[in-house]
């Protein structure tokens, strides 16, 4: 994975718990699995608190509403991959196959 990218995310958007950031910044990088979990938990307290709050707008909410399902898609993608090569679905079917 990306260094820098991880260092930007454990840096700039207080995303992730300060132990696994405080780990990025020492140059360890903790696995996939658990770096997309902490980053699904954050959208999912994210959109918990927008749509609690009664003066949030429409819009926020919608926003809120597509970051969780961003980041739905995300664990998702990411976990369908296994020693660097995608794995594809027996229930995927592409035309012409």
């Amino acid at each position: 994975m990306n260094q820098e990218i991880l260092g930007q995310l454990a840096r700039n958007t207080g995303l992730l718990p300060k132990e696994t950031a405080a780990t990025i910044l020492a140059g360890t990088t903790p696995p996939l699995k658990t770096i997309v979990m902490e980053l699904l938990i954050a959208s999912m307290d994210a959109h918990a608190v927008v749509l609690g709050d009664p003066q949030s707008s429409w819009n926020e909410k919608r926003l809120a509403r597509m970051t969780l399902a961003a980041a739905f898609l995300s664990a998702m993608a990411g976990g369908r991959r296994r020693g660097g090569k995608a794995v594809r679905s027996s229930n995927c079917h592409t035309p012409g196959r």
